[in-house]
């Protein structure tokens, strides 16, 4: 009897983390067409976001965490910051943006070997706080930013000259997801 159940416990949250990630992979998409539709509004909470974040990190040093491993992720917010000078457009292998991939990843690393080091906290806590002052701004920065080559002039196609603008979330995820105008048939004819 046990071993029915678990495999049944086992399929169960495979099932769950298989629907958690598909979920969050629809939200991210839904949340990069609101970005298509209105970048300036995206923009603006963008960089509002990333401004309450630094007063979120200036009140953690309340709770003892590291002053300069703080300095270092607010100084890394605002080089992500550079990023909406073009926004949404962004050139993938321009300065602003390399820097801030390779910052995001260095910030994660820093906050990560922090936490594991300093066992104080709890995991709900390190995992808010890596989730809103460690990854939200380049997430949200990511969703949203979109490569040059993707707003020029289409070549393909009708040739009529029209931008053709997907962001680099939505690119990606187009290579996962076969979408054509056409419904698909179940029969074969």
């Amino acid at each position: 009897m046990m071993l029915v159940l678990g495999i049944l416990a086992k399929t169960g949250a495979i099932a769950g983390v298989l629907f958690g990630v598909f979920s969050l992979a629809c939200g991210l998409y839904v949340l990069s067409e609101w970005v298509e539709e209105y970048p300036r509004l995206a923009r603006k909470a963008i960089h509002y976001t990333a401004l309450t974040l630094d007063a979120i990190l200036l009140l953690t040093l309340f709770d003892g965490l590291s002053f300069w491993r703080v300095a270092i992720t607010l100084a890394t917010n605002h080089v992500y910051l550079q990023n909406l000078r073009t926004f949404p457009m962004v050139s993938l292998g321009g300065p602003v943006f390399l820097s801030s991939c390779g910052l995001a990843l260095g910030n994660h690393f820093m906050w990560f070997f922090y936490f594991i080091k300093h066992l104080g906290y709890s995991f709900g806590q390190v995992c808010a706080f890596m989730l809103f002052c460690v990854w939200l701004v380049p997430l949200s920065l990511f969703v949203s930013l979109m490569p040059e080559d993707a707003a020029l002039p289409s070549s393909g196609g009708g040739g009529d000259g029209r931008k053709s603008r997907q962001n680099m979330f939505k690119s990606m995820f187009a290579r996962f997801v076969r979408s054509t105008d056409e419904p698909q048939s179940l029969h074969a004819d």
